[in-house]
Order: structure tokens, then sequence, then C-alpha cells
């Protein structure tokens, strides 16, 4: 995620969409509140030790899916998923949806 840590602020909310076992979700930590989502809530454990090997306690696990995301409007800072899209039956609607999450101005990063 270098791509992306020069432009997140220590206030940030930030959804990474497809966390995996967290090893991208990680580096967004250092900077603002992460939520991690996962469609696979057994992957949200390997999620988890990662954050806890890390000493992060700023990400909350969240089991979702893209397609239907269960946050209000607006709720998101950033909006970042790396290698998500080819996973998806509608990556037009993935991305609708992750739009529609990001604040007015927000960010979304799909790599």
């Amino acid at each position: 995620a270098g791509y992306l840590l020069e432009a997140l602020l220590p206030d940030m909310r930030i959804l990474d969409v497809g966390c995996g076992p967290g090893t991208i979700t990680a580096d967004l930590v250092p900077k603002g509140h992460v939520t991690a989502l996962e469609y696979a809530p057994e992957v949200l454990t390997q999620t988890r030790s990662t954050a806890a090997l890390r000493g992060f306690t700023n990400i909350e696990f969240v089991v979702g899916d893209v397609n239907g995301l269960d946050f209000p409007d607006g709720t998101f800072d950033v909006v970042h998923a790396h290698q998500v899209l080819v996973h998806v039956g509608d990556p037009v609607q993935a991305l609708r949806e992750m739009r529609r999450v990001a604040k007015p101005g927000g960010i979304v990063v799909v790599r």
C-alpha cells in the first residue's frame, strides 16, 4: 500500500475491502482507524493475528460483502481494495458500493 501511505492522515477512517491475511491492512494502520472487511470469516483469524503481532489496536474486523456493504453512505475517508475486483461476480456493483461508503471528496483506491 505504499502508493497510498502519503495520502493518509492520522484522523482518517479507512475501509480495507478484502483484507485477506491483513498484511496490507497493517500497513494502513499507523494512520487513522481501519475497518478490515473480509467475505470469508475464517480469513479474519489471520488478519487478527497479523494485527496482534504488530501490536495494533485500531483495527475493527468485519465480515461482509463488497457488493452490499453494511455501512451508511459517506462513512470512510479512504476505501481501499487490493486484488478484490477479480474475485467478485459484479465488479461494477462493488465499485458503486465502495464509492457510496466513501465520504464526499474521499479516496477510493483499487489495485
